[in-house]
């Protein structure tokens, strides 16, 4: 009789649930906001519901969310309701980039992870800045490069990662806060 050996299956988490993850641990990092639990559709597809308290937030954040991503053969849909359970649809007019920051505004001023957008043009191109802060973004994701098989990531790019990387021909820069060092710590000099 041959002996079974235990074989040591290695994982990671499906996309679309480190998908899911990025949407909770961002957007959903706000007390107005609740990221219902993915649901699979009879299709195959997958959806995320963002519930949103007052309409105005909800529809600057149907308009600057990723609608549907696709991940390979999966496709994701994001949906967007009021806290009553009214689907809001995106604003589909052509917006100026003063009008794209102050959406980032009204979506993420309750964010805890959101400081400010500002609108900067430079010779060739203008562009909308959302600043976030300087913070990681971490949940457990079966990742075997960390020891902890968390999944680790600047805040701004998680937020780059489901949110519109272009509105019209604006492109949108996804930026974290400048972080400030005290004068003691500049003066701290390295142990040789």
């Amino acid at each position: 009789m041959a002996k079974h050996r235990r074989r040591a299956q290695i994982r990671i988490s499906p996309p679309e649930f480190t998908y899911f993850n990025e949407i909770k641990f961002s957007i959903g990092n706000d007390p107005l906001v609740r990221v219902e639990p993915l649901r699979q559709l009879a299709g195959g597809d997958f959806l995320i519901t963002i519930r949103v308290q007052g309409m105005q937030k909800a529809r600057a954040l149907a308009t600057l969310i990723i609608a549907t991503k696709q991940i390979g053969n999966l496709r994701i849909q994001v949906r967007v309701v009021t806290s009553e359970g009214n689907r809001v649809q995106p604003i589909t007019r052509a917006l100026t980039p003063r009008e794209i920051a102050a959406l980032y505004q009204t979506a993420f001023r309750t964010n805890r992870l959101f400081n400010f957008a500002v609108v900067r043009a430079s010779i060739s191109f203008t562009a909308v800045y959302p600043v976030f802060k300087a913070q990681v973004i971490q949940f457990f994701n079966d990742d075997l490069s960390d020891l902890f098989n968390n999944f680790n990531q600047v805040a701004a790019f998680v937020f780059r990662d489901v949110l519109r990387n272009r509105i019209n021909q604006t492109p949108i820069l996804f930026s974290t806060a400048r972080k400030t060092i005290s004068m003691a710590n500049r003066k701290r000099k390295p142990k040789t």
